[in-house]
């Protein structure tokens, strides 16, 4: 049976606001506190020379949830102004900044569990130093705040109300929240912050938005997958062409990933309903740039098990088993869903 209309909105006093406020607030300290660790320990050089986790494939996974944890943060809160606690809150808004803040404390779970597992190893073993015991220990708090903020989530979710006949789909998206972001951070009483809001609110942008949601995703990640490219040249020095171009596909082809699945489970862009082949294409593309960064992380483990060496130590094999592994995944996603949406 549906709920009542009521369920659609979290009223003042709903049991499940503190609940929600308290996850969101350990989610936001969590992915502060490894912001800081994850910058110390692959950008300072003295404390990441004893690091066990500053090589591949370990290394692989923070360079990531570095950058994307800390926006997914800030983008997260940014959201939750507009979740006064005088005013009842759509229950689609409330749950989807909590989801948002899930996979933030999600990405450093999986961090510090390939640290942990760097760790059990024993990697790098040769580079430990005095400080190696002090980056360890340093595990253990942030484990246990990760522990804890998703303890938090599974009961904040627990008292959220079942969504009413409908609404799991009528819901909105975070571009709706943009206008009233845009009226709440200028202020009430400024014309032009209305004025805005009121543009944003009658825009076909966001329409064009949803509408190419992936082709945009892929600009901005190639966008940054450039950006970060020419940051490591410019503080490692220039490594030519090849190897900028391989950096730059495979940054590119992970953020594209994240913003995509992200998008699926977040509803960043509400997009209109696709073809199945559209939507197997979209899958399928979503897999291989997933593949490119995957691959980086075990290039050496695909050279061994290709009989090839026992690891890659040039660019060209590099960038062969990266292209190989995301042309091979995608090929065979696409396989698998076109079947699927044809069942």
């Amino acid at each position: 049976m549906c709920d009542d209309l009521t369920n659609d909105h979290l009223e003042v006093g709903h049991p499940a606001r503190p609940a929600a406020a308290a996850a969101l607030l350990t989610s936001a300290a969590g992915a502060a506190a490894f912001t800081l660790f994850a910058y110390l320990t692959t950008q300072v050089r003295v404390v990441r020379a004893g690091s066990p986790w500053q090589d591949d494939p370990y290394d692989a996974v923070v360079t990531f949830t570095m950058f994307f944890v800390p926006l997914l943060a800030t983008l997260g809160g940014a959201r939750a102004l507009l979740c006064r606690r005088d005013r009842p809150l759509p229950r689609y808004r409330v749950e989807q900044v909590l989801r948002a803040a899930l996979v933030c404390t999600l990405l450093v779970a999986a961090t510090l569990a390939t640290d942990w597992a760097a760790v059990a190893v024993r990697a790098d073993r040769a580079s430990s130093d005095g400080g190696t015991p002090w980056l360890i220990a340093s595990l253990l708090p942030l484990t246990g705040m990760t522990a804890e903020s998703l303890l938090l989530h599974r009961r904040a979710i627990q008292r959220l109300p079942e969504p009413v006949c409908g609404a799991e789909d009528s819901g909105g998206d975070w571009l709706d929240d943009l206008a009233p972001l845009a009226n709440l951070l200028a202020g009430p009483r400024s014309r032009r912050g209305r004025a805005l809001g009121a543009l944003i609110g009658r825009s076909a942008v966001l329409g064009f938005v949803r509408l190419h949601f992936a082709p945009l995703a892929a600009a901005a990640a190639l966008a940054a997958g450039l950006l970060v490219a020419t940051g490591l040249a410019s503080g490692e020095g220039w490594p030519g062409l090849p190897l900028f171009t391989v950096e730059t596909a495979v940054f590119a082809g992970g953020t594209f990933a994240f913003v995509m699945i992200s998008n699926s489970a977040l509803r960043f862009a509400a997009s209109p309903p696709a073809s199945k082949t559209r939507r197997a294409a979209r899958i399928a593309t979503t897999a291989g740039a997933l593949a490119l960064p995957a691959s980086l992380a075990l290039r050496d483990t695909v050279w061994q098990l290709l009989g090839f060496g026992d690891q890659v130590d040039s660019i060209g094999q590099w960038a062969a088993v990266s292209l190989a592994c995301a042309l091979l995944t995608g090929t065979l996603t696409f396989g698998v869903a076109t079947t699927a949406t044809r069942k």
